[in-house]
Order: structure tokens, then sequence, then C-alpha cells
């Protein structure tokens, strides 16, 4: 017994192994010493931010110092800031910005292939788990998220959804602790990588989670462990998700919805997702698409067999197994997803007022490529079991067709020197990354300043003497001295949270009247002047319960339910 669970153990960890072999083909770009052009190549800039906010003590970091044109934005208060997280640790480590970027886009493809894998396995056992990750690896629409899009969050957020529903089944399935932790930690993950897949695939969870205890008859069994999932795991992400929520309306977040953003734009037609020339255009009304949106032939092969091979097991068994209604229930999504996707579902989006911050209906691939690859998994395990003979030989033909007729996607259009386009200089941050990442400016904003904020002030009128003591994302102190009344303008754009303090006492400040730009009238005498980034009510709320939410998940891991409930009481009992 201990030698076959030691043979299976190998076998485990070999095609483990296999499968990142695999990948390797479709990151050999990421070798290369340039880097590529993506629609969106503003990573390395947002992330050079980042690293600044940081290292000035501002944390959590919300602002942008240089974006803005230089006057500052909310950048990070607005969008997912985990996948530039992970890439400030490889900077940290000692990778330049512009790697750290490339190495953070090449381990959403392990983390997509583990994933799947754990997911797949638990139903379809290892060869199936094996075909599921390759699949959802070598989907084609990940290769333009990537190679055509340069979409890091949403690519991010797509290699955890398998996680997520792994996490979530092993709740259902088994009792203990961790296994909740480890849900609300992936969750919490999922939730702080990409704010748009939020709104689509949050209520997926959900659905999912309750189809599955019904039908694993676990309901009233699981049902708080689940629901303690899933609050702990907004709770953990609650620091970024409440403001973001809540102080929306303070910044021009509209805009990214209208015009040529707003979903009636981007409707898909059936056709696209079976077929589709590959381009490195952009998404255009109609079925002229500069790029292709197809699932991939050989994967919707795979899962229509799932389908048929499913029902056949019923015919033949006269039973309806927990399986069987898995695979009913992933088909169906993956039907109705794909419905929801296409122009003949305007009247569903135009009556749920949400999706409009969805923008591209199209997005709605980011889970449907999850579900596809999961029933191509399913569809080994289930010849294996009508047609053993065949099996092996299905798998290997499958997973050759996967690699051959995908891997050509997985290559990018043009190479170019990073410094092209990845700027990390906080002038041309200032200067040429601001026109194209205006989209948190602060609604006070009516129009592009006259020019760009290469100082910390300017001096309006009067002739006031001014020292600067520090200078910081979140944080500026002048030393103040002048003899006749004067008025300063503060190189920021305001937003919620931005005081003025002299010598320590708050002092009144405007903005509306000047574009957005904060400005100050100085009073006679010598003082100190600090324009600080405070905390408004709802970030302090947020942030209370992320540490909440933290310390629960630390109590729930180490300590036992017991020891944890005498420990309270007995608090309790000496006060």
């Amino acid at each position: 017994m201990k030698k076959n669970k030691k043979l299976s153990a190998i076998f485990f960890f070999v095609l483990l192994f296999l499968g990142f072999l695999l990948i390797l083909p479709s990151l050999t770009p990421l070798f290369k010493k340039n880097f590529f052009k993506m629609h969106d190549y503003t990573h390395v800039a947002r992330l050079a931010e980042l690293d600044i906010a940081l290292k000035e003590g501002h944390l959590p970091p919300r602002l942008s110092k240089n974006l803005g044109w230089g006057y500052g934005m909310p950048l990070f208060q607005f969008y997912a800031p985990l996948p530039y997280y992970l890439s400030e640790l490889f900077h940290l480590l000692g990778a330049s910005f512009s790697n750290s970027i490339k190495i953070c886009f090449g381990l959403t493809f392990f983390i997509s292939f583990l994933g799947m894998f754990f997911l797949a396995k638990k139903f379809w056992g290892k060869w199936g788990a094996f075909l599921a990750s390759l699949a959802f690896v070598y989907s084609p629409y990940r290769a333009v998220d990537f190679y055509v899009r340069g979409a890091l969050g949403e690519l991010f957020a797509i290699s955890l959804i398998p996680w997520v529903l792994w996490a979530l089944t092993e709740v259902v399935d088994k009792k203990g602790k961790k296994k909740t932790v480890s849900a609300s930690l992936l969750l919490g993950f999922f939730l702080l990588s990409h704010t748009v897949l939020n709104l689509i695939c949050f209520p997926l969870f959900l659905l999912f989670s309750g189809f599955y205890m019904i039908v694993t008859e676990r309901f009233k069994k699981s049902f708080t462990r689940v629901i303690s999932s899933f609050a702990l795991g907004v709770g953990l992400a609650s620091f970024f998700l409440l403001p973001a929520f809540f102080e929306k309306k303070f910044s021009q977040v509209d805009k990214l919805i209208g015009g040529y953003s707003h979903y009636s734009h981007h409707f898909l037609y059936f056709r696209q997702f079976i077929w589709g020339n590959w381009g490195y255009g952009g998404s255009v009304d109609g079925i002229e698409d500069g790029l292709s949106f197809h699932l991939g032939k050989i994967h919707l092969g795979l899962a229509a067999s799932a389908v048929i091979f499913s029902l056949l097991t019923i015919f033949w068994t006269r039973k309806i197994r927990k399986k069987n209604l898995l695979v009913a229930f992933f088909a169906t999504l993956l039907a109705v997803l794909a419905f929801l996707s296409t122009y003949r579902a305007k009247p569903v989006w135009d009556a749920l007022p949400l999706m409009v911050f969805i923008q591209f209906p199209w997005r709605l691939n980011s889970f449907i490529i999850v579900l596809v690859a999961f029933l191509a998994g399913a569809s080994i395990y289930y010849l294996a079991k009508l047609f053993p003979k065949l099996a092996f030989f299905v798998f290997s033909a499958a997973a050759i067709l996967l690699l051959q007729t995908n891997i050509k996607y997985f290559k990018p259009q043009e190479y170019i020197t990073p410094s092209d386009y990845y700027y990390t200089n906080q002038e041309l941050v200032k200067k040429a990354m601001s026109d194209i990442i205006p989209d948190f400016i602060p609604i006070w904003v009516e129009k592009k300043p006259e020019q760009i904020a290469l100082a910390d002030y300017e001096i309006i009128s009067g002739e006031p003497e001014i020292e600067v003591v520090e200078s910081k994302t979140h944080k500026l102190v002048l030393k103040v001295k002048k003899q006749k009344p004067a008025d300063l303008q503060i190189n920021k754009f305001y937003f919620p949270g931005w005081k003025v303090f002299i010598d320590d006492k708050e002092a009144l400040f405007k903005y509306k009247e000047n574009n957005g730009i904060i400005t100050v009238s100085l009073p006679e005498g010598k003082y100190t002047l600090k324009l600080i980034f405070t905390k408004t009510p709802i970030r302090k709320l947020a942030e209370m319960v992320s540490l909440t939410s933290l310390f629960l998940v630390i109590i729930l891991y180490s300590l036992p339910t017991s020891l944890f409930v005498s420990k309270i009481l007995k608090a309790i009992g000496s006060s």
C-alpha cells in the first residue's frame, strides 16, 4: 500500500513537471532582452509609481505621485493593486521594473496550470486534470489578454478563478478551519486582482457554491463555513473594495463606461466563439474586430464531448451522479455566459445598471475559458469509463492538438526597446503617460492643465519666502516666511483626504476654482505649512475591516477552536 502511494505521488509530480515544461513555449518572448508593445503598456509606469509611494511611506498606497500630469491621481484607490504588489516584491529582490512585470505575467501561466489541475483532479483524476490544465493555459483568449491586450490584472484574476472554485469545494467537502482560511485568502487575492472581473465572477462564485452544496447534500453542514469564507475574503479586500466603490463618485471613472467603452459597441456574434482572424488590433462595433475572441476548436470539441459522454453514462447506467450534474451545471453556465456576450443579450445589459461597468461583453470569456477547460478534462474521464482502450490515445492526441493549434497565438506582434514605451523616469511619466492613464482624475479637473507640474508649488501672488522641507506622494511640508498677503498654488489635484495645516492647525484652501488644483491664501508671519493626505471615514472603516479580517484568519489558522473560545471566555471572566 505504501509503495502504491509513493508511486502515485511520484507520478503526480512527474505530470506537474511535464505540464510546466509544456508551458514554457508560450512564454519564450519573456526571455528576450527587449519587451513588446501591448495595448496597455502602462504597467511599468504604474509599478514605478507604486514603488515611490511605498518607499515614501504611503500605506496602503492610494495615490500616484506623477500621473495626472504631475498633479497626482488616486490610481491605486481604484485600480486593483495585487499584481503590482507582487511585481514590487520582485523589484525589491533586484529585478528591474520591466522584468518584474514580465515575471508577474509569466507567473500567471503557472498559477493557472496548478489551479486548474487541483480543481479538475478532484473530479476527473490526474489525466483529466492534466488535459484541463493544458487547455486552460493554452486558451486563445489568454493569448489575447497577454500578447495583444496586455491585460495584466485581468490575466492574474483569471488564473485565480480555478483556485477559488477548488477552495470552495474543499470548504463544502471537508470540515476544518484551515479550509475556510484557504478559501477566504484565495477569494481575497482574487478581489484585489481586477475590479471589473469582481462584478462578473463574484456572483458566479456564490452561484457555484450554492449549487455544489445542494448537489453534494451538504447545504446545512457547510453553509456557515462557506458564508464565513466569503465574508472573510471580502473583509480582507475591504481596504480596497469599499473606498473604490463609495468614493468613485469623486473621480471621472464614468468616462470609462461611455463612448467607445460602452458595452453596446462590443457585443460578439456566436460565430466568433468558433473562428476569427487573429490580429493585434482593437474591439469595434460589429463583427470586424481587430482581435479574435474564439475559444479554440479543439477546446470546444473536447467540452462538447464531455457533455455527450456524460449523457451516455446516464443513459447506460440509468443513474444521474454528482459528476453528471457538475457537467450539466458547467455546460449550462457556459451557454448562458456565451449568450450574454452576444448582441442578442443587449436587453439584459440595458436592464441591469451595474453591467455597464463591465464595458466589454466579451470579458465574460474570462470565466467561459475556465468552464471550457474544466469540461475538456471531463471528456477524458468519461472516455476512460466508456472506452478505456481509446482513452490514452485520445488523451495524447488531444494534448498534442491543443499545443499545435494554439501555440502560434502566444507571441507578440513586435518587439521594442523598453525605454521607448515603458517609462520609469518621473518626468517622462508626467509628460508621456498621463494622457494614456487619465482614468481616475478627480471630477473637479475639467480640462488638462496648461503646463506639467514640475515643481511642488507656484506663487500666484506676493513674494513669500518658501523652503521645501519634505515632498512625498502623500505629504508636502513647506517652511513659509512672508510680510505681505500672498497666494500659493500647491501642485496637487484635490481628492477627498487632502488637508492643509498651518503650524498643525487645519486651514482652509480652495480647489474648485482652479481646475481641481489646490490653492492656499498665506497669512503673514513665519510658520510651517503641511499638505497631508488623510484617511476619510470610509477608508478608516475599510482598513479596520481588513485588519480585523486578517486577525480572524490568523486566529482561525493558528489556534484550535476550543482553545480560542476558552481564551475569550477567560478574558471576559477576568474583566
